[in-house]
């Protein structure tokens, strides 16, 4: 499996070495607002946004992360007073009220006779 990951990787440099040797030529200028950037080949500012996606997707999965460990931890500290609980619940004495064999009627009310 190994060997896919490094000729997928191989392709992939391949690739990208080729986009930015075929797009040396063409130039751009980026404005914002007040501010213009410098002329620079149009592949540097490519690669410059893909590393700032790349930047701020691992940020944000990173905060992703820590969010759900907090939230697994929670469960688990949950879970481990219900074991704890369900422990102490089976360890627990049983009482039972031996209930008699046959109901009792109500008693008759005397008469005088």
């Amino acid at each position: 499996m190994w060997i896919v990951r490094w000729i997928l990787g191989a392709v992939i440099i391949v690739a990208v070495l080729g986009f930015a040797l075929q797009n040396q030529e063409q130039t751009a200028t980026i404005q914002l607002l007040n501010w213009q950037s410098p002329v620079m080949p149009l592949y540097l500012y490519l690669y410059f946004a893909f590393g700032t996606g790349l930047i701020f997707w691992s940020l944000v999965s990173a905060f992703n992360i820590f969010k759900l460990r907090g939230k697994i931890g929670k469960i688990e500290r949950e879970n481990k007073k219900l074991n704890k609980e369900l422990d102490r619940l089976r360890n627990a004495a049983i009482e039972e009220d031996v209930a008699p064999a046959q109901p009792q009627l109500p008693a008759m009310p005397e008469t005088e006779a």
